[in-house]
């Protein structure tokens, strides 16, 4: 018996494989990238300084500016609360962004709210 012990510790290690007991618990895993989504969520407020199709960049008014993209899962609102479009993004509109935010530095708005024009 000794041998079969030895010989099935012996081919674990030789084929690469981990005993199961070494991988973490999947509620940990899970519980670890939550934590990373909410982490990652953004928002920022500032005026729209340059717009192209998919894209704006903001100034929150310290000359700090954020790089958004958005598409057409977007939800867009008018500062009276209506559905707005693309095409009420203009430069010079006040907005309020939310979103996550990448590596990158961008901004993936979920949501856009104007706020003044």
């Amino acid at each position: 018996m000794p041998c079969l012990q030895v010989c099935t510790l012996s081919f674990i290690l030789l084929a690469g494989l981990a005993p199961l007991q070494a991988t973490p618990p999947l509620l940990d895993l899970h519980s670890s990238l939550l934590r990373t989504q909410e982490a990652m969520n953004f928002t920022v407020e500032g005026k729209i300084t340059k717009q192209s199709p998919g894209k704006l960049t903001i100034n929150t008014g310290e000359n700090i500016l954020f790089h958004v993209r958005y598409d057409d899962n977007t939800d867009v609102k008018k500062s009276d609360g209506t559905s707005g479009t693309a095409k009420d993004l203009r430069v010079g509109v006040i907005v309020r962004v939310d979103g996550e935010l990448t590596e990158a530095g961008e901004i993936l708005a979920q949501k856009i709210e104007i706020q003044k024009t």
